[in-house]
């Protein structure tokens, strides 16, 4: 294994432990600070933050148990967990930017309380370290420019499932937070309708510097990880 596989492994396996010990965090503070029920913890998974960082650790754990297997041979990485990470990487990069650029301005308790806890990981750490890892190190192949579109193909689930919710409960021209959780609503359906677009946007240009960046930069020192 060479020394820049050597480095995609280390930092596949702090995603990967960075994922659980954020989600530990998470529902531990849900359960043991909040006192909550069971159900509780189980819809935060409805935030896209928990499910991007989940996937980002699950595609990391799959990306070391395949490039371990493999460091003797000349096998590539499967295509499905390069896609895997591809579609994690977009998901952490929008997280981060909502977060930084949105989220953080309108929350009660301050900028940087988006940023403790689990949310350190969540917000900041995974999102970082994973695109380090994905751009400088990891073994990809070559990104098709139809991969693009299958990149975002969570975002726009969770674009059609938040939507869904918000307007299902949009009621006298207002939606309840709780069913507006990224209060993307709050001024109206016209702006959430901007925020929807607005988002599918960014995931896209992400999607699509990202198939730039691996073709372009990272693929002419591509080399097996033996």
């Amino acid at each position: 294994m060479n020394k820049k596989c050597k480095v995609a492994l280390t930092l596949n396996i702090v995603i990967f432990l960075m994922a659980v010990i954020g989600s530990i965090l998470c529902f531990g503070e849900i359960y043991i600070v909040f006192a909550k029920p069971l159900e509780h913890g189980i819809k935060i998974i409805k935030f896209f933050t928990v499910q991007s960082n989940i996937l980002a650790g699950i595609s990391a754990l799959l990306y070391v148990v395949v490039l371990i297997r493999n460091q003797n041979s000349q096998k590539q990485i499967p295509l499905f967990i390069n896609i895997l990470r591809y579609i994690a990487t977009i998901d952490l990069i929008l997280t981060f930017l909502v977060v930084a650029l949105f989220l953080g301005f309108i929350v009660e308790d301050g900028y940087f309380s988006l940023y403790v806890n689990a949310n350190f990981f969540f917000h900041f750490a995974i999102p970082v370290i994973n695109f380090i890892s994905f751009i400088f190190f990891e073994e990809n192949h070559e990104c098709k420019f139809k991969y693009t579109f299958l990149g975002i193909t969570h975002v726009i689930l969770y674009a059609i499932f938040y939507m869904s919710v918000v307007l299902s409960h949009f009621e006298n021209g207002t939606v309840d937070i709780k069913y507006d959780w990224y209060a993307f609503a709050q001024l109206g359906l016209p702006v959430a309708f901007v925020c929807f677009v607005v988002v599918l946007v960014i995931s896209y240009l992400s999607a699509f510097l990202l198939y730039k960046v691996i073709n372009k930069f990272q693929s002419r020192e591509q080399q097996p990880c033996t």
